[in-house]
């Protein structure tokens, strides 16, 4: 009997139909048969014509979700983790081009290696409103979900990703809380990452709340 795949790549789409494909070729040319789930989060472009020819390109690995409105970047993610059932999920996302073999075993040797782990990959430090911050200043431990490793059950048991700038703060703080384990990985040595793929196009359409936040965290509030 084949051994259960541990780890489901998840990618979320918005309007970048040449970058996922991009992306998500980059990753199929090291991990053909790796379980990738593709999310589109109601583009309403061409997008869902090019994640249909990734999927047929490898059917057997390879699941869609097509949301009818964009979610968001954040409780897109809390969706997948949700829906696939692997015990780790690695995300990527979609202005990411992978350059080298061996970061989704390196990821998950970093959590299995590490007690008390929880999520591996880029750590930076984030103050209470989402903005980097250095390490002496305080701050939370934050692992970028540019290419991120994570327990799902962990997940499951703290608050969600959700609508933000740094969709993973509010769960990420609960887990340093409970002393989990963020572990920095070199994710740099395998990926090139463009950096504001989608929002550099579409913005965060964080609204009002979101020009609050910045103002708020300019002022030192």
């Amino acid at each position: 009997m084949p051994t259960p795949p541990q780890v489901t790549v998840v990618s979320v789409n918005y309007r970048t139909p040449d970058l996922i494909t991009r992306a998500v070729r980059s990753f199929r040319e090291y991990y053909p048969q790796t379980p990738l789930l593709l999310i589109d989060n109601g583009s309403g472009d061409d997008s869902v014509d090019q994640l249909m020819a990734l999927q047929a390109a490898h059917p057997e690995c390879t699941d869609l979700v097509l949301n009818t409105e964009n979610r968001h970047h954040g409780p897109a993610m809390d969706q997948a983790l949700r829906t696939v059932d692997t015990p780790l999920v690695l995300f990527l996302d979609s202005d990411i081009v992978v350059r080298r073999h061996g970061f989704v075993a390196g990821m998950t040797s970093a959590l299995t290696d590490v007690p008390h782990s929880y999520a591996t990959g880029r750590r930076i430090w984030m103050n209470r409103r989402g903005f980097d911050v250095e390490e002496s200043a305080g701050g939370t431990p934050y692992i970028r979900p540019i290419c991120m490793m994570l327990r799902r059950q962990v997940y499951l048991s703290l608050p969600p990703f959700r609508r933000h700038g740094a969709p993973c703060l509010e769960n990420m703080r609960a887990a340093h809380q409970q002393k989990l384990q963020l572990v920095p990985f070199p994710i740099e040595d395998f990926i090139d990452h463009d950096g504001r793929g989608t929002a550099g196009r579409h913005g965060y359409r964080l609204g009002l709340r979101g020009k609050i936040n910045h103002l708020l965290n300019v002022i030192g509030v």
